[in-house]
């Protein structure tokens, strides 16, 4: 591994409805700084250890029998000195939203104070799932990401109802911007502006567009339209260009084929061509 980007994490990552997951095999030594984007991340080792601080905090080393847990947006200063096997599993916000809704956990966001990390032992009912999550990964065994979200919520379900790792877990959860990220992802098919979502939260559009933008390093409508442009991948498997475009509210098939373009490098059907023919 020469160099350490968001290009390069997810080009070997896996992602299922509930995780992202990145597999890092550093075999010799490394030296950089990398940030953490709108994700938590659990970050595991598989063996190995790593030397990282984390917003210019001290210091810290961890191996295979720890757990490191990042709010999202933290910049990282990373340090390899040995061979090391890492996973990170970036958990989603509907992760939280879902086992906390099916357990019937009630937050108490009051006494939540800010925490740059959290770094754990890894316990019995953590290493378990994520172990069989690590296995899992590597196989082509039919539906793995069906099984991987079932261990997702197992290990969420520990997370939340533990006292020390729900503060950082549940941070920020009723946080403007955070509840805007929510409402695009449940509302992207329907006629929504960034007006809309500003109302919401009796906040001007200049305002709104002003946050999101330092927290999410990109505007609202950028992040609204990438969400789309990941729906199309999934929609494309089962309509054509046209219906895709419909759906997601592009009245304009150009404009729409020109912005899938743009973030995937490839049209619609060259991307349908490409992916979808075999």
């Amino acid at each position: 591994m020469d160099k350490f980007d968001r290009n390069l994490e997810l080009s070997d990552g896996l992602e299922t409805e509930y995780l992202r997951l990145l597999y890092y095999d550093f075999n010799k030594y490394y030296n950089d700084i990398y940030k953490s984007y709108e994700y938590k991340r659990l970050c595991t080792i598989i063996n190995g250890e790593k030397k990282v601080r984390v917003n210019g905090s001290e210091d810290i080393i961890y191996n295979s029998n720890q757990y490191l847990i990042l709010p999202p947006h933290s910049s990282i200063e990373m340090e390899i000195n040995k061979p090391t096997k890492a996973l990170v599993l970036e958990i989603s916000d509907k992760l939280v939203d879902d086992v906390i809704k099916n357990i019937d956990y009630n937050i108490d966001l009051s006494t939540n104070k800010p925490l740059d990390y959290l770094l754990q032992n890894k316990t019995k009912p953590l290493h378990d799932p994520i172990k069989k999550i690590i296995d899992l990964a590597s196989t082509k065994q039919h539906k793995k990401e069906f099984l991987i979200d079932l261990y997702a919520q197992e290990i969420m379900f520990n997370l939340i109802t533990d006292t020390e790792t729900n503060k950082i877990i549940t941070e920020n959860f009723n946080n403007p911007i955070n509840l805007s990220t929510k409402i695009m992802k449940e509302k992207f098919k329907e006629k929504l502006t960034i007006s809309d979502i500003a109302s919401e939260f009796n906040m001007s559009v200049a305002n709104f567009s002003s946050k999101f933008k330092k927290i999410m390093n990109m505007s609202p409508n950028d992040y609204l339209t990438n969400i789309k442009l990941q729906e199309a991948k999934k929609l494309l498997r089962t309509k054509n260009v046209t219906e895709v475009a419909y759906e997601l509210g592009y009245e304009n098939i150009s404009h729409f084929i020109l912005l899938f373009k743009r973030k995937f490098g490839l049209t619609p059907k060259q991307y349908m061509i490409k992916n979808l023919s075999h």
